[in-house]
């Protein structure tokens, strides 16, 4: 997941710095944020989107989500192995 701060006053900042907890459902692998103060990333782990959902719902008014699902290469791999033979199968 990736996000972009939308208002960067003092005030706005701090209170989000305040305001921000870990939810339990969620875990973070990795939490990162740019060196233009601009945004970042994290790596979660979540057991379903809703979940997901719950994660960054108290923070779209602050801030704009861009999540895109991640697999591992070998998982990647494999689905994409099983494309490539779906479409030759039919083809």
């Amino acid at each position: 997941m990736t996000w972009q701060v939308g208002d960067r006053s003092e005030g706005r900042t701090k209170r989000t710095l305040a305001a921000w907890q870990p939810p339990a459902e969620a875990e973070f692998k990795g939490f990162y944020g740019t060196a233009d103060g601009r945004g970042g990333v994290a790596i979660i782990e979540v057991d379903s989107a809703a979940t997901l959902a719950c994660t960054t719902a108290p923070w779209t008014p602050r801030l704009d989500f861009t999540v895109t699902p991640i697999l591992s290469i070998e998982e990647g791999s494999a689905t994409s192995g099983e494309g490539i033979a779906f479409l030759e199968s039919v083809a």
